[in-house]
């Protein structure tokens, strides 16, 4: 029997799943903007980063492979979410109440869960 190996637990393999559907059947959360199960894979947001053969990935557009080993908590996949969330909100308003999602956006939740606490943009010629 063939497995695949996600942050240190064994799941039975199965086939034609990318590594964010694999999770998602197996109830491992991983953020992500842009995926949807009718719409094509994209890959744009970068968010559901994962670290797999040594490298870090998108999960959404790497296809399952038997015997993959995923790490979707490490040192290195944070460091990779909090750099892509700081560049996602570069120039994001800064007054949420004018943004279209009203103060439901998931880009606040997703920050307050897996982003840092400072960024390191300190411009004051911020777009509205």
């Amino acid at each position: 029997m063939q497995v695949v190996s996600i942050d240190n637990l064994y799941f039975p393999f199965q086939d034609n799943f990318t590594v964010y559907q694999f999770c998602f059947l197996c109830n491992i959360n991983l953020p992500c903007f842009c995926y949807h199960e009718k719409l094509t894979i994209s890959g744009n947001c970068r968010i559901c980063l994962i670290e797999s053969e040594n490298k870090l990935s998108v999960s959404c557009a790497l296809p399952l492979a038997p015997g993959m080993v995923i790490y979707t908590n490490s040192l290195r996949v944070e460091d990779g979410r909090e750099g892509v969330l700081e560049f996602l909100l570069a120039n994001h308003p800064l007054d949420c109440p004018i943004c279209d999602q009203g103060g439901e956006c998931d880009l606040q939740d997703i920050h307050l869960r897996f982003g840092g606490d400072r960024g390191r943009f300190y411009e004051f010629s911020k777009r509205p």
